[in-house]
């Protein structure tokens, strides 16, 4: 077996300070694992069909619950509005198309480029970055060919986190202690 040393694809932690195209992979409901805070997960690929740096790199975008929210934040299950619209508007969805629920809307992002400025934002201590604008994509059509997940680089856990359990059923004499 033989292979060559090629730093362009070592990973290298958090996404840098920039402006990238990105496609978004996933987008869903998820929750914070100690407090459970429900939030929309907006997962974004780094596009590789441009010449770009971080190439098929991950960041996640999170969209919050409004602790006042207007009317219009309720009709989107109290999240921003403002948040939900501009996404929106980024990826392309049509002027007023409606949406009977948010799993229908989120499933309608996937697979959409966009345009995200990355900026570091410090939290209890602790310096992150973070996806602080989504515009429309300056780099159309998108041509991204998502890689086998072995061949991704630097790329966070499996986006969409999985709930399934199943119970397996056992006598203590299958129990190997």
């Amino acid at each position: 077996m033989s292979f060559k040393v090629d730093h362009s694809q070592a990973a290298s932690g958090e996404l840098p300070e920039g402006e990238y195209e990105a496609i978004i992979k996933y987008a869903g409901e998820d929750a914070t694992k100690i407090s459970r805070t429900e939030y929309i997960n907006v997962t974004m690929v780094v596009r590789n069909d441009i010449d770009q740096p971080c190439k098929n790199r991950t960041i996640r975008h999170s969209i919050w619950h409004k602790k006042e929210p207007s009317p219009a934040d309720i009709a989107c299950g109290g999240y921003s509005s403002k948040q939900i619209q501009s996404l929106s508007k980024a990826v392309g969805l049509p002027n007023g198309k409606e949406y009977d629920n948010l799993e229908d809307w989120c499933e309608d992002l996937a697979n959409k480029p966009v345009r995200i400025t990355v900026e570091k934002e410090e939290y209890q201590g602790q310096t992150h970055s973070r996806v602080r604008w989504v515009n429309e994509s300056k780099a159309l059509p998108c041509k991204h060919v998502w890689p086998d997940a072995e061949d991704i680089s630097g790329a966070d856990d499996d986006p969409k986190p999985s709930n399934d359990f199943q119970e397996v059923k056992s006598s203590d004499d299958d129990l190997p202690f």
